[in-house]
């Protein structure tokens, strides 16, 4: 495993955006909790190593990280009204959304919503709030496919000794002592009307009618 710390120095910017664009099982702190995740670009073997180093159960669909707007509803064949009210005023920050996936996207990730026409596949994408792990991501030229850092059925870690690195063997550690946050991001589905919470997280809904705590 190879170990960086976080933010990247400007020496280390080379070797991390290189060992991810070759497809590195990579752990990164986040604005809300540690995650893992490789390049969108790794395809389906990257999903899955993802889903091995979890022990996830196969079928259970992982969100995209985006470095801006633009780069997270590209990923969409199209966005709803609402996404866009919703991102500009959450984004970037700890709200994940949920819409039609773009063809071409790894089968491995996607979700389903069912509409009046069919099943359709969805993606859930967020702009995280953290800037340096935006600015990672838009220099890798890549979204990040990304869940928490935690082997399955224990909670997302928050603190770096919470990490079980030794269980998630990564290949790459973007090493900080703790993230901000703590808790999860928000996930709403933008294809419902109104749209729906599927895990209430740390962002407050105020645009549903809802109270910011």
């Amino acid at each position: 495993m190879r170990t960086l710390p976080w933010p990247l120095a400007r020496r280390d910017w080379d070797d991390a955006l290189t060992l991810v664009r070759g497809g590195a099982l990579t752990v990164y702190p986040t604005e809300t909790v540690f995650g893992i995740g490789v390049a969108l670009s790794a395809g389906d073997d990257g999903v899955e190593r993802v889903r091995a180093a979890k022990g996830s159960p196969r079928g259970r669909p992982f969100l995209v990280l985006a470095a801006s707007v633009e780069m997270a509803f590209a990923l969409w064949n199209e966005v709803p009204g609402v996404a866009r009210i919703l991102a500009a005023s959450a984004w970037p920050g700890p709200l994940t959304l949920v819409g039609p996936a773009r063809d071409g996207l790894p089968s491995s990730i996607l979700g389903s919503h069912e509409g009046p026409d069919g099943v359709l596949p969805t993606l859930s994408v967020r702009v995280p709030g953290d800037s340096a792990l935006r600015q990672f991501i838009g220099r890798l030229g890549s979204p990040l496919l990304s869940t928490s850092a935690n082997p399955a059925q224990t909670p997302p870690p928050v603190q770096v000794g919470e990490l079980r690195l030794d269980l998630l063997a990564p290949d790459l550690f973007l090493s900080a002592a703790s993230c901000p946050g703590g808790e999860p991001s928000t996930v709403l589905t933008t294809l419902s009307n109104p749209p729906q919470i599927l895990r209430q997280g740390a962002w407050r809904p105020t645009l549903l009618g809802e109270v910011t705590e």
